[in-house]
């Protein structure tokens, strides 16, 4: 459609609020989750595939913002109950082989679809490409539904949310990492298709073949790290810091696929190290917040990363600045407040954790009170306004009166 990154970041945004906003509430009131869970999973994960086939219908940017979010939305329901099933018939050590092999088989899927994708974007003329390859793959995908639904969930319908989260600084710093590493991989997303067509002057299947080349190398990671230990899946996230200084340093538009099959491969372990660490707190957080939690992540995850996008707009050296130190960011936090993964002794890591979520809850009950007392205040101003305007009004009128 032409959209530059302020266009892209508004869409993700938009739709990123709202699947954020409902995960708030579901976290809250996780029972959705568990009810009739079988039957929910089918009809999202059906309802989100026939959205796409209504997105080339429009070009306003405002109907695309509406129905991404209801993708959105959809998607995050999904990837809730797909994780609550994951979580919640598994134990750690099957999670991680499950976790790697999914991945993997999605890595495997995700070729075919890239190479379709290129295929076609390279053959259908300007006008018609999008219209076959939307609905093509939302066909596609609801094979993927018909698979759902003869999985047995029956198991998960006695599941109930734990009342007390236990060890709550360690699920917060883990959070905390997984949101800004996630957000470092969504922002960039969003503004390296864009340098590459619009600075770099690259076809519109270069992407596409980016895509392809890191869905292999994401296969290849999948088999490589779902079995190594936290201490080399560290080594994996610092590797994957360099990832936008080399993408800047890179002028020629097809040098970029062999650097998306580094990033992918590298993004891989850090990804890991967030799924693995949830699936070993599923013990302290249950089943049910578990996977409500990590769709959680990844809703802020892209929030976080849509403003930047419009903030940057085509200023790509700020972007990759931006992209490079919230992944530097998220590297001092795992090295630093993540037990598992810290390269400081555990009794260290975990007094950093204490601080980071000790200092995080009094900020924001600081600012819930200083909101709160602004609120009530102005309210306040606003009702004595109102009155003394009234009053006022009530006076000139009796003053005509008696006139």
């Amino acid at each position: 459609m032409g959209y530059a990154v302020e266009g892209i970041s508004f869409v993700v945004m938009a739709s990123s609020a709202s699947s954020a906003l409902l995960g708030g509430l579901l976290y809250r009131r996780p029972s959705f989750i568990t009810a009739r869970s079988k039957l929910k999973l089918i009809f999202f994960h059906a309802f989100e595939r026939i959205t796409w086939m209504l997105i080339p219908l429009v070009r306003n940017i405002l109907f695309v913002s509406v129905l991404y979010s209801a993708y959105m939305i959809s998607s995050f329901l999904v990837s809730s109950l797909m994780a609550f099933a994951i979580y919640g018939s598994l134990e750690e050590e099957d999670i991680r082989d499950v976790t790697g092999e999914r991945s993997a088989a999605s890595g495997v899927s995700s070729i075919l679809g890239y190479a379709l994708g290129a295929f076609l974007l390279g053959l259908l003329p300007p006008d018609e490409k999008f219209a076959v390859i939307f609905p093509l793959g939302s066909l596609i995908g609801l094979v993927s539904t018909l698979l759902v639904s003869l999985l047995d969930l029956s198991h998960l319908e006695e599941a109930s949310p734990t009342s007390e989260v236990e060890q709550p600084e360690r699920i917060f710093s883990t959070s905390i990492f997984f949101v800004v590493f996630l957000a470092s991989g969504n922002f960039g997303g969003i503004i390296w298709s864009p340098y590459v067509i619009k600075r770099l002057g690259g076809p519109d299947f270069i992407p596409a073949l980016m895509s392809l080349f890191g869905s292999l190398s994401s296969i290849t990671a999948s088999l490589f790290w779902k079995k190594r230990s936290f201490t080399a899946l560290r080594v994996g996230l610092l590797l994957n810091a360099l990832g936008p200084p080399m993408i800047w340093l890179t002028p020629h538009p097809i040098l970029h696929i062999p650097i998306n099959i580094y990033t992918s491969f590298t993004y891989t372990a850090g990804n890991f190290i967030g799924s693995f660490l949830f699936a070993r707190y599923k013990k302290w957080l249950g089943a049910v917040k578990s996977s409500v939690l990590l769709g959680l992540i990844g809703s802020i995850a892209q929030l976080v990363a849509s403003p930047l996008g419009m903030l940057v707009g085509e200023d790509y050296l700020l972007g990759f600045t931006i992209m490079f130190t919230l992944k530097a960011l998220a590297n001092l936090l795992a090295l630093l407040t993540i037990p598992e993964v810290a390269a400081v002794p555990e009794d260290v890591a975990r007094t950093y954790s204490r601080i980071l979520y000790s200092s995080s809850l009094m900020g924001y009950k600081f600012t819930f009170e200083v909101s709160r007392e602004t609120i009530l205040t102005t309210l306040k101003l606003i009702l004595f306004s109102t009155i003394i305007i009234a009053l006022y009004i009530i006076y000139r009128v009796l003053w005509m009166l008696m006139l």
